[in-house]
């Protein structure tokens, strides 16, 4: 009878020990710490119906993005989308302690997870700093290889959010707060955790701070407001003029096994996408054509994705296209293209050194000619500019098809 009422209050204190490491459910802080800054986000905690194993919803500005938890032992265990990462935390009810595991560059960091606290702590009651809507900035400033961006912000009293475009793709959904005449903003993706801090001189009218993209790298900037600011048409910056070139589509593939026979495409439009599982910017093009193709069944288009990996081999490469697709849902054939480069990523194409940019389009028509090439993704943190390619994309094909 001992062993029995031994056994029930065993149960009991178990049962209790686990229900005070289950994250309680609402808004969590999350932290990536970094040895030269800490990067917050939030996320939220859901258990849909009554399910042991929790949903994350990561919350950067207007962005919502929901990952199912699995539980492990006293852990959590989240695979971050289509990205080889993985962030693991020790459960607590109140607070949580891990790590982020970027696998492909074999890095990880620090994180902490704090029960309803906010992102930033506003304590200044005065009247906000206009920030603008629109930085014509420049990046890696005073340094030989410092480049334009352009700042695209709205703000709510002290709240602010938005992106910086560059040549290259823009950061996605940045969120923080102005206060004084500082700005403070982060944005955490499931593969980049930045953070842009800043300060308004207000004799010469700029800003000016610290864009901090990994640990250890930064990049000062500065910025000025203006509502004119542009960058280059993504849609101009290879020159196409000679309209009578035929990509080596045969050499797209690294592998013998993945080769392409061009005369599958004849008759077809075909859009090639170049880009890597690794990279924000080529999965948020990669759910647009997902979307695309869904919408569009009855399309003469076919789509090729080729991947170029940053921590390349054939094993490797061909097991991230397989769990990309998969976890995207991605109804259109990719291939490996083999180790991250702009030049080799461009060896098909005899009209382009290099690329510009991950990832990048290629519109080829019904006789294997190149027509068109868009350069770096404008995503939907970019609103009118995610849009404008929404439009163009979608007028380019109907004249690629009407022929």
């Amino acid at each position: 009878m001992k062993n029995i009422a031994g056994l029930f209050l065993l149960l009991i204190f178990f049962q209790s020990f686990i229900a005070a490491q289950t994250p309680k459910e609402g808004i969590w802080k999350g932290t990536i710490i970094y040895s030269n800054a800490e990067i917050p986000f939030q996320f939220e905690v859901d258990y849909p119906g009554k399910s042991e194993s929790p949903i994350l919803t990561f919350i950067n500005g207007k962005d919502r993005a929901s990952l199912q938890a699995s539980v492990r032992n006293d852990s959590l265990i989240i695979p971050m989308f289509g990205f080889d990462i993985t962030l693991k935390m020790k459960m607590g009810e109140i607070h949580m302690e891990g790590r982020l595991y970027k696998h492909y560059r074999n890095q990880s960091y620090s994180f902490r997870a704090e029960y309803g606290q906010p992102r930033y702590e506003i304590t200044e009651e005065e009247e906000p700093l206009d920030v603008g809507k629109r930085w014509d900035m420049t990046v890696n400033y005073g340094r030989s290889s410092e480049y334009p961006a352009v700042g695209l912000f709205k703000q709510n009293g002290n709240q602010v959010t938005g992106t910086i475009m560059t040549e290259v793709s823009d950061y996605r959904f940045f969120e923080g707060k102005v206060e004084g005449n500082s700005i403070e903003m982060s944005t955490f993706d499931g593969v980049h955790s930045f953070l842009l801090k800043g300060t308004y001189d207000a004799d010469d009218e700029t800003w000016n701070g610290e864009l901090v993209l990994d640990d250890g790298y930064s990049r000062p900037w500065i910025a000025t407001r203006d509502g004119t600011a542009r960058l280059p048409d993504p849609f101009e910056m290879i020159d196409l003029t000679d309209k009578n070139i035929k990509p080596d589509l045969e050499s797209l593939a690294v592998l013998a096994e993945q080769k392409i026979n061009p005369e599958e495409y004849i008759g077809k439009v075909l859009i090639v996408q170049l880009m890597g599982t690794w990279c924000s910017n080529s999965q948020d093009q990669t759910r647009y054509l997902t979307e695309w193709v869904e919408e569009h069944p009855d399309k003469n288009v076919e789509i090729l994705a080729v991947n170029f990996e940053a921590n390349y081999s054939p094993e490797y490469g061909l097991n991230r296209i397989k769990t990309y697709k998969e976890r995207l849902g991605i109804p259109y054939k990719m291939i490996l293209g083999g180790p991250l480069s702009k030049s080799k990523a461009a060896e098909a194409f005899p009209f382009i050194d290099e690329i510009v940019a991950f990832p990048t389009l290629v519109f080829i028509d019904k006789k294997g000619y190149a027509r068109y090439v868009h350069s770096y993704f404008t995503g939907p943190a970019t609103g009118e500019y995610y849009e404008e390619f929404d439009r163009r994309f979608n007028d380019i094909v109907e004249e690629l098809t009407r022929y």
